[in-house]
Order: structure tokens, then sequence, then C-alpha cells
């Protein structure tokens, strides 16, 4: 038999098993492709379909291309995988296994896809159900490059832990029960870390998103049981206040509004009006809450103002009635002048042990009447007060000295009443 024959029956063989098997040739100086092709005895066809992404206007010494093996001059052309072959070993690019901790929001985040478009490619896949190891197919698209998330960052549906959350503390900012939490995000353990990712309500981030759009920065707890309007030509807080079974105050809380001016396109957040009961009251007491703390939060901001007896000015002096009397008109309640008349006329008793935030605590320490002295609870047995010349206005602990002159507790906040003005000296 002829042995170039030979030769040639091994080398099909070899490309039957391999068809990527080639020869490599150094270029040198003078070289084209015609020059190499005449050179090696091979059809400049077949160099050209063996090197498809070479420029052979621009080769130079020293570049390495794929030549086709050849036999006595026999140039043996490669077979050419079908598709089937070619992607028998290819990884298919749009799979994503899923890993411990993740859930829908948090693979669309990571990835920068859009949540939808997962979830509509994955129609069978109940997500709060996944499980390490699962397939899912992923959008054929290129990914863009992905921004590092902020800490307390809030978006399509999740939030980035910050440096001092707790899984408790973030469902109470967004008004959930830490179980209805615990639910959204099933792969998540009790500790977590700045930069997680944690699932909320995605209508609730919507709303959060509109409203600091909007500038308008509305604690989330609010938005949870309130809808978005748009206010129309001819509307007023009255109107849109009866249209949605609610009071003129509770929308000018939810949306910052000091005024009675509306102007038309004007995005408010309303109380839903598909609320339960038990609703209507979380939403009310969630604006209280915010109230107190904000009332607390402008009080402290007059620590070591001093005290001055009958004095009502923050900066040259000021008694404890004066003070708890200017604090709560910052927020739109009157009281009267003096402790005594505090106590007699504002608000409703309350006892000590359900004492709140921004409640008024009355003490008897001088002996011209039952009350001659008033501060504002704060919380954790601490309250602020004007204490007197030496100290100004300053927060105090329930000591021995205070509860031996405690007199009773009332509460102004998110009570309706209104209080008439009475001139006075306070004690």
């Amino acid at each position: 038999m002829n042995l170039t024959k030979i030769l040639v029956g091994v080398v099909f063989l070899l490309f039957s098993i391999n068809a990527h098997a080639f020869t490599t040739y150094i270029v040198k100086k003078g070289d084209t492709l015609i020059t190499i092709a005449k050179k090696l005895n091979i059809s400049p066809k077949l160099i050209k379909e063996a090197n498809p992404n070479v420029n052979w206007l621009k080769i130079k010494p020293n570049d390495t291309i794929k030549i086709p093996f050849v036999v006595g001059g026999v140039a043996v052309e490669l077979s050419k995988p079908n598709e089937e072959e070619k992607n028998k070993n290819k990884k298919p690019k749009n799979i994503y296994i899923i890993k411990k901790g993740d859930s829908l929001l948090k693979i669309a985040h990571t990835l920068n896809y859009s949540y939808k478009e997962i979830k509509k490619l994955n129609p069978n896949v109940d997500w709060s159900k996944i499980k390490p190891g699962q397939k899912i197919l992923l959008p054929s698209k290129h990914l863009v490059a992905k921004k590092t998330p902020k800490p307390g960052e809030i978006g399509d549906g999740y939030y980035i832990v910050a440096k001092g959350d707790t899984l408790n503390s973030i469902a109470k900012r967004f008004g959930l029960t830490l179980e209805k939490l615990m639910q959204l995000n099933p792969g998540v353990g009790k500790i977590i870390r700045p930069g997680d990712l944690i699932v909320i309500p995605g209508d609730l981030a919507k709303k959060i998103m509109l409203s600091r759009k909007e500038n308008l920065f509305i604690p989330p707890k609010y938005l949870l049981y309130s809808q978005v309007y748009k206010v129309k030509k001819g509307d007023t807080l009255w109107k849109i206040a009866k249209k949605f079974n609610t009071s003129i105050d509770i929308i000018k809380t939810i949306n910052d509004i000091d005024g009675r001016y509306l102007r038309v396109g004007q995005v408010l957040f309303v109380p839903s009006l598909n609320l339960k009961e038990s609703e209507k009251l979380k939403l009310r007491y969630s604006i209280i809450m915010q109230e107190r703390h904000a009332l607390i939060r402008y009080a402290e901001r007059f620590i070591g103002a001093p005290y001055r007896f009958g004095g009502d000015s923050l900066k040259h002096g000021i008694d404890c009635s004066a003070f708890v009397q200017k604090i709560y008109a910052k927020f739109k309640i009157r009281l009267p002048r003096t402790a005594e008349e505090q106590y007699r006329v504002a608000g409703v008793p309350v006892s000590i042990k359900r004492l709140q935030p921004g409640d008024l605590l009355f003490f008897h320490t001088l002996n011209y009447a039952r009350v001659t002295h008033v501060a504002i609870y704060i919380g954790n047995g601490k309250f602020i007060h004007a204490a007197g010349r030496r100290s100004g206005v300053k927060i105090s602990h329930f000591s021995k000295y205070y509860w031996r002159r405690f007199v009773g507790a009332k509460r102004v906040l998110g009570i309706d009443t209104r209080y008439a003005y009475n001139r006075g000296r306070s004690g």
C-alpha cells in the first residue's frame, strides 16, 4: 500500500476524533497569505478559514497562525463540527444556579436584571421555596456594569442593610412585623451585615422611591397604609380628606404640609380607601409616634438654654412651663402658661406604667401650689425640662428627689382637644 495513502488515512482518522487539531506556523519577515500557502503547498482558502480573526494585511514576524495538517503535499481540510457537537460542552450563559440565601430580588439586584424579566422567564418557579442548587433561566442579554449598593439604599423591592441594623429594627422602620419580614426573606439568618439585601414589599418600596423623588421623604410606616393621589383642579384638603374618609390633619402630617394651599398635579399620599379599622389605628399610631420622637428631638436642641423664673425666651431665659409651652407650640398644640394650669386642663391623665415620649410630668417642688414644675418625658426613665438657674434646660432621671415630688402625668399628643391661652406666672 502506498505510504502516502496510509498517512492520509491516519490523519483523516485523527481529524474525525479531534476536528480542532492544527499545526502552527510562525510568520517570518516578508510573509503574506499567498507566500505562506505556496511555501506549505496548501490552499490559501484553507489557511484563511482556519484563521478567521487574522488580518492578513497586518501580519508581522513572530505572529502565530494555524495551519491544517499537510501530508505528502496534500492539504487535509478540517471537518466542521455540527451545531450539536459545538454546543455539547458549552455551558449555557443564561442558566443561574441558586445559592444559599438567594431570593428573586437578590438575584435580580446582584446581576443587575429586572426581577420582572426573571420571573417571566421562569413561570413555574415558586420563588418562596427556591433551594440551593436549583437552576433558573436568566434573560439573554449582556450584563451592564453593576453599581455598588450603598448601605441604607432602598430599591425596587429591596433594602440594603446599614451599620447597626437588625431584622427587628428594619421591620419596625417599614411598619412590618418581624414574622412578615422573615417570610419575605426565607433564606436570611438572624445575623445580618452591612451590604446584605433584605426584601421588602414591592409596592411599599415603589411608594418610598416616589416620595423621595417628590422630595417628601415620608416615613415608610405612613406609606404602608397610604396610596398615591394627584391633586386635580378644584381640589382642597377638605375635599380630599372627605373623599378618602380621613382628616385634614392626617393628610397634612403624612405629607408634611404646613399651609392649606395645593397645586394641580401635586403628589399626595393619603390613607388607602380599603384600610381595615385595625390598619387605620396602626396608621394613626405610627403618625403619633413619629410626632412624639420629632417633638423630643426638637426639645433636645435647646439643652443648655438658660433658666429664668417667669421667663419665656429660649435665648435669654425661660422657665419650665414656658419651655413646655414653646415646644408644643412648634407642633401646633396650645398649652396654658403655668405648670398648675397645664396639669389642671391639658390632655388626659396617664399611668406611670404607660408613659410615652412626649407625655408631660408634673411635680410639687415649691409650697405655693400643688404643681410647681413640669417636664417632658423622653423615654427610659428620663425627661427634659428647664431645671433651674444652675443648669438651665437639661435631661434628668427619675431620681429619689423627683419620685418624692411626683404628682402625675398627662398625655397631650394624639388627644383631640384645644387649650385656651392663659397668662400667668409659672412655678
